[in-house]
Order: C-alpha cells, then structure tokens, then sequence
C-alpha cells in the first residue's frame, strides 16, 4: 500500500465506520466466504455490487468481513511506518504480517478484536491480566483456511462509553500512528508475551473512555 493509497482507504473506512452492522450475522466461516471473492474487492462500492444477490444477513456478513479486513490493512501500514518494523513480502502468506527488527522470532499476524462478550463482565480483570481472554481467541476464533495458529499481535478496541463504538476506535487512524510507534520502540526492550501452545501473542488495549478521551494499555 502507498501513502496515497492508505490516506484513500483510512478516509474511506471514517466515512463509512456509522453503516457498517455490529454483528456478523453468521459466525465467521471458509463456507461463506467461498460466496464471492472478497479478498479482490478493492472498494465499498464494488462489495455491494458483489453481494446484491444474497440474503440481507449474509451482506452484512460482508460487510462487516470487508471492513474489518480493511482497517487490518491500514492498522499494517501504520506499524510499519516505523524504522523497526517490516512488512511480510509474500502478501499471500498467511504465517505473518509484519516483523519487528528484523527478528523472525518477532513476527505477527495483526488481530483487531473487541473484549468479547463473556469477558465484558469483568473487564477491569481482563485489561490487569488478558491471559484467558487471548486463549479464548486462540481456542474459538475461526481456524478455516485463512486461521490458524501463529504468533498474534492483538489490537483491542474498547469502548466504555458504549460497545457499539468500536467502529470507531478501529478508525482512529491519528492515535494509532502514535501508539504504534509506542509499541514498536517498546518491543526493542522487554515485552511481556502471552504464551499459548508454541506461539506468543503481544495485546494492546485501544480505550474510548467514558470522558470522550482516549488511551491505551500494552500488555
């Protein structure tokens, strides 16, 4: 992606955050997405050219899948705006995204999530300690064609103003160039990883506090 290309998508994404559904509709699986070729669809426009002869729930499925899919785009540009970090250069590997200084021990496949819904009872635990809630991730996320286990660098998105404003959070393109270039000098000292099998994962928590402002946590 070049920097025109990501200023486009990232003002695009902003534009179109407030129509995007809240929920998949379906869980997310390689049996729908089989249903058209998302993965070359470049435009918002196009996807619903794409879609127009399918159910209403399985566009929102889409739309929602091609969203998402686009903010891990831009998220993967910000990061690698940074001296240390490196994009993968076989864009159709799925073992990682990005690697940090030039370490192979320090490549990640980029996640943008929310606290899923049984963790939002106690989520002043799951920000202390996101242990089990990156287990759950490993353990009930999709694991399809396209998922599968490897190193993850999961981005939270959190709203404790309202859940439905996470769209806004994975949009918040001006933050994520700041905190990004926080997490990507950090890593070059000590990071603290949570180990799940023979992967390691990396969480860092996106806030929209109750005041409006917003903040972070790295874990």
């Amino acid at each position: 992606m070049t920097h025109l290309e990501y200023l486009q998508l990232s003002s695009d994404l902003q534009h179109l955050l407030k129509t995007i559904p809240l929920h998949w509709g379906t869980v997310q699986n390689d049996g729908m997405d089989c249903k058209i070729k998302m993965f070359q669809i470049k435009t918002f426009a196009e996807l619903e050219i794409q879609i127009q002869n399918l159910s209403e729930e399985d566009k929102n499925y889409f739309r929602r899948r091609w969203f998402l899919w686009k903010c891990a785009q831009c998220d993967e540009y910000i990061f690698c705006t940074n001296p240390n970090v490196i994009p993968n250069p076989n864009s159709k590997d799925q073992d990682y995204d990005i690697e940090f200084n030039g370490n192979p021990q320090l490549r990640f496949d980029i996640k943008g999530t929310v606290i899923p819904m049984k963790f939002r009872d106690n989520v002043d635990s799951v920000i202390q300690d996101p242990t089990e809630m990156v287990r759950f991730f490993y353990e009930k996320q999709s694991r399809g064609v396209r998922d599968h286990i490897q190193n993850r660098l999961f981005i939270v998105h959190h709203s404790f103003r309202s859940p439905e404003r996470e769209m806004v959070l994975r949009c918040h393109w001006d933050y994520k160039i700041d905190l990004y270039k926080e997490y990507a000098a950090k890593i070059t000292r000590t990071p603290n990883f949570i180990n799940y099998q023979n992967v390691k994962s990396g969480v860092v928590f996106l806030f929209e506090n109750i005041d409006k402002t917003i903040s972070h946590k790295f874990f």
